[in-house]
C-alpha cells in the first residue's frame, strides 16, 4: 500500500473506530432523561443483568435485596448479591461485562426475603431472616473465587463455617477496625442489635456477657465505628450509631461487658429510623426513616439530618426534601456526595458540599411504573467502592445495575468539604470585616453586633 494513503487512513480508522464505540455505548447513556426505559439524570447505565442473569426468578418469588463487594489480592472486584434463596457471587472487575461466578445456597435451602451481607478478613459473613427463621450466620472464603474457571462457572458453592448463636438476623454491621460484627432484628436480644466477635471469621464468638445491646426495643441497622468526632468525651471510643423502630440513639460499645447508652432520642415524625450514615468528620447524622413517606407522616422522600456534635445531646437539623414521594432505604456518602437507594425512585445523588443546600447530582430510576412510597419493590441498596467508581445497584425484580455518575464526585472526604464549607464562610465573614474596618471605625457596640 503507498505509505501516504497508509497515513492518511488511520485517522479515519480511528474515527470509524471511536464512532462505533459511541454507538453501541449510545443506548446506555442518559439522553433527554432516558436510558432506555429508564428514567435518569446524568448517570449512565454500564451494564444490567436482570434478575435471572443472577439466579432470581421473580415467577416463583425469588427475588434480589441486598448487595456488599469485595475486592481479591490479585485485584479482582467481585459483588455479593442477595437473593431470597441464595447469595450469587459476580465478577466486576471489568464492570462493562460482568460475570456470574457462582451461588452460595441458603443455609439449609431456607428463603430469606432479608439478605445482609458484608466482609471482614476476606471472608463474607450473611445473615437472613423471613420467612426462614434458621438461617443463623453463614460465613464463606471469598479468596476461593479467584480460583473458579471459567468453564465451571457458574458453580454452586458451601458455606466455609456457621454460626447458629442466633436463628435469624434482619441487618448485619462489620466495624472492621475491631472486628465485632452487630446482627440486627435478630431472635436475641429482644430483637436489638446482638453483638458477635469475629476477629477469628472461622470461630465467631458471642461478645460481651450475652451478646445483647438493648436499649429500646427493636433495631433495624446502624453504624459501629471508632468515633473520631468533635465530642471530646468519647473520641477514641467504639460508638454505635442505632436506629430503631421510633427512635434512634448511641451507644458506647468499647467495654461489651460494660455497655453505656449515651442518648435515646426521637426526631419530629420518627416512624422507623431504618439506616443512617455519619459525616467523615462525625459532625453529623443522616438518617433514612424508611416508613415516614409509607405511613403519611411525611409527604415526600426526605432525609433526617441530625447535628450531633455534642453526642448527648443531638439536636434535628432539618429533613432534607427530594422531588420524589417514593420511601427511602439506604444512604451513603462517598466523597461529596451522598448516595440513595430510595425503592421505587431507583438510585439518587446528592452533592452535600454545601451543607445548607443539596444539590441534586443525578438519579437513575431502576423502578419506572411508579413512585409510590411502600418497600420491596426497586433499588434496595447500592455498593460504591469500586476501583472504576461504578456504582452496583441492587433492584428486588430487576437484577443488578452498573451505573457511572457522569461527574464523579471530588476526591475528598466529606470531613474536608464541610471543612472547606466552613472555612469559607469564615473567610468571606473575615473579609467583610477587614472591609468595613477599612472604611469605619467600629463602635464597641457594633463589633458586638457583628
Amino acid at each position: 500500500m503507498n505509505p501516504k494513503l497508509f497515513r492518511l487512513l488511520i485517522p479515519v480508522c480511528l474515527l470509524l473506530l471511536f464512532g462505533l464505540s459511541q454507538t453501541a455505548f449510545a443506548d446506555t447513556k442518559c439522553i433527554d432523561g432516558n436510558a432506555g426505559e429508564y428514567d435518569c439524570k446524568d448517570i449512565t447505565l454500564v451494564s444490567h443483568l436482570a434478575l435471572d442473569q443472577i439466579g432470581g426468578d421473580a415467577t416463583n418469588g425469588v427475588l434480589g435485596n441486598d448487595i456488599w463487594g469485595w475486592e481479591s489480592s490479585s485485584g479482582n472486584e467481585y459483588l455479593m448479591v442477595g437473593l431470597r434463596d441464595k447469595t450469587t457471587f459476580v465478577n466486576v472487575t471489568d464492570p462493562a461485562n460482568p460475570v456470574v461466578v457462582g451461588y452460595l445456597p441458603s443455609h439449609e435451602a431456607g428463603l430469606s426475603d432479608y439478605r445482609d451481607i458484608k466482609v471482614y478478613k476476606d471472608h463474607a459473613f450473611i445473615v437472613g431472616d423471613v420467612p426462614y427463621t434458621a438461617h443463623g450466620m453463614q460465613i464463606f472464603d471469598l479468596t476461593q473465587l479467584d480460583g473458579v474457571a471459567s468453564a465451571d462457572m457458574p458453580a454452586t458453592f458451601t458455606n466455609t463455617a456457621h454460626f447458629d448463636g442466633i436463628a435469624y438476623g434482619h441487618n448485619l454491621w462489620i466495624n472492621e477496625a475491631t472486628g465485632f460484627a452487630y446482627i440486627f432484628r435478630s431472635d436475641k436480644c429482644s430483637a436489638a442489635t446482638y453483638m458477635v466477635d469475629i476477629s477469628d471469621p472461622l470461630n465467631p464468638t458471642t461478645a460481651g456477657t450475652d451478646g445483647c445491646l438493648t436499649v429500646n426495643g427493636a433495631d433495624s441497622d446502624a453504624e459501629c465505628l471508632i468515633y473520631n468526632g468533635p465530642d471530646t468525651d468519647y473520641q477514641g471510643r467504639e460508638l454505635c450509631f442505632v436506629g430503631s423502630d421510633d427512635t434512634a440513639y448511641i451507644a458506647d460499645v468499647t467495654d461489651k461487658n460494660n455497655l453505656v447508652t449515651i442518648v435515646d432520642f426521637a426526631y419530629p415524625n420518627v416512624r422507623r429510623a431504618h439506616q443512617g450514615v455519619l459525616t467523615a468528620d462525625h459532625s453529623y447524622w443522616l438518617i433514612s426513616d424508611t416508613m415516614d413517606e409509607m405511613m403519611g407522616a411525611e409527604p415526600n422522600t426526605n432525609t433526617v439530618i441530625m447535628d450531633i456534635t455534642d453526642l448527648d445531646n443531638p439536636q434535628y437539623v432539618r429533613r432534607q426534601n427530594y422531588p420524589t414521594t417514593a420511601s427511602d432505604h439506604n444512604i451513603y456518602l462517598k466523597g461529596n456526595y451522598a448516595m440513595m437507594t430510595n425503592w421505587r425512585s431507583g438510585f439518587r445523588v446528592y452533592d452535600i458540599g454545601n451543607f445548607a443546600n443539596w444539590q441534586e447530582v443525578g438519579y437513575f430510576d431502576t423502578h419506572p411504573e411508579s413512585d409510590d412510597p411502600g418497600p420491596k419493590h426497586g433499588a434496595w441498596s447500592h455498593y460504591d467502592h469500586l476501583k472504576s467508581n461504578v456504582i452496583a445497584v441492587s433492584d428486588v425484580e430487576r437484577g443488578l445495575f452498573m451505573l457511572q455518575i457522569e461527574r464523579p464526585p471530588t476526591d475528598v472526604t466529606l470531613a474536608d468539604v464541610v471543612g472547606q464549607s466552613r472555612q469559607s464562610m469564615l473567610g468571606a465573614s473575615l473579609a467583610l470585616l477587614v472591609g468595613i474596618g477599612a472604611a469605619v471605625v467600629l463602635t464597641r457596640r457594633g463589633r458586638q453586633q457583628l
